[in-house]
């Protein structure tokens, strides 16, 4: 689609996802950029991006209610299930195409999961506007204090690779990476890899921080395949906090090592597998050095894209349709 196909999209909103759209310029080298509705995002940084050349504002994007890890206004396009949050509508536009790149911010996973559930690709970090970011205190539905940190959200790998570096002056890395998965993670990874024993990752986010605390001082990357997210059951800790049983609910969310890292101030890219809601974590402390291995170890997991939903989502001719006469 060019870019006047994707702002006829936007307008149309078929998943009541966009808050407001702007006229762009139909040029296929300017990546459109949608933005979630979240006053935590400074409009600095966007304006830094536009002035690259390389990006054009484009949608802002509706976030659930107060932040919910569930969005209980939006679908999922692909399940119908209601759509993960808070980075919801950001998720939304960039899998319908609206979008190349999403801008949302993620306290614990409301970037990465909303990625996960659409199987797009994304990263945070809390290095990313740092100074601004930092002046946040908030406290999650569990009780956890935290900052929020900002993140992208792209359907493809290149895009987000390319938006990475324009933010950061990434070294060369050439050190060999020391490399976590768990010992039930049976993928063959293209690299070395040291498989260790993780505890229940899905259950209470206070032991995935403190694993994730301690592998970190360990291992350069840790990697956590995880899903199907919010298919099976919801994670959100509103209704997961009950009783064993809505406990049990919540752990069969998909959503393990995602919901931590940004309350260990560690950053991520996340990966979309061949199965529905299911990706790879890849989790690295928060500098440069290391994103930069991130970026590595992500352009060696296989990935291809899904061409029944590129060819069905991403078709103008999809949401453009209308009945006999009219």
């Amino acid at each position: 689609m060019n870019n006047t196909d994707k702002h006829l999209i936007a307008c149309n909103d078929p998943f009541h996802s966009v808050v407001s759209s702007f006229d762009v310029v139909n040029g296929m080298d300017t990546y459109l950029l949608g933005v979630k509705n979240d006053n935590h995002i400074p409009s600095s940084f966007v304006r830094r991006l536009e002035k690259t050349g390389k990006y054009a504002l484009h949608t802002i994007d509706h976030m659930s209610a107060s932040g919910r890890a569930i969005d209980l206004q939006l679908v999922n396009p692909l399940t119908g299930r209601w759509m993960t949050g808070s980075s919801s509508g950001t998720a939304v536009n960039v899998f319908l195409g609206i979008n190349d790149v999403g801008i949302g911010t993620d306290g614990g996973g409301s970037v990465l999961a909303p990625a996960m559930s659409l199987n797009l690709f994304s990263f945070m970090s809390p290095i990313l506007e740092n100074e601004h970011m930092i002046q946040f205190n908030k406290t999650s539905t569990d009780g956890i204090v935290f900052h929020p940190s900002l993140g992208f959200i792209t359907s493809k790998k290149s895009v987000l690779e390319e938006i990475i570096r324009d933010c950061f002056e990434l070294p060369e890395y050439t050190k060999n990476l020391k490399i976590a998965v768990s010992t039930e993670d049976t993928h063959a990874y293209p690299f070395v890899t040291e498989a260790i024993k993780y505890p229940d990752i899905y259950g209470n986010r206070q032991i995935g921080i403190e694993f994730l605390t301690k592998a970190l001082e360990q291992y350069d990357v840790v990697i956590s395949f995880e899903g199907p997210v919010d298919l099976v059951q919801y994670g959100d800790t509103v209704y997961g906090h009950f009783d064993k049983k809505t406990q049990n609910m919540q752990r069969q969310s998909g959503k393990g090592l995602l919901r931590v890292v940004n309350m260990v101030s560690a950053t991520a890219i996340t990966i979309p597998s061949d199965k529905l809601g299911f990706g790879f974590v890849l989790i690295t402390k928060s500098k440069l050095e290391n994103i930069a291995g991130l970026i590595v170890i992500m352009n060696k997991i296989p990935w291809e894209e899904d061409i029944l939903v590129k060819d069905y989502f991403r078709n103008i001719q999809t949401w453009t349709r209308k009945g006999f006469g009219f």
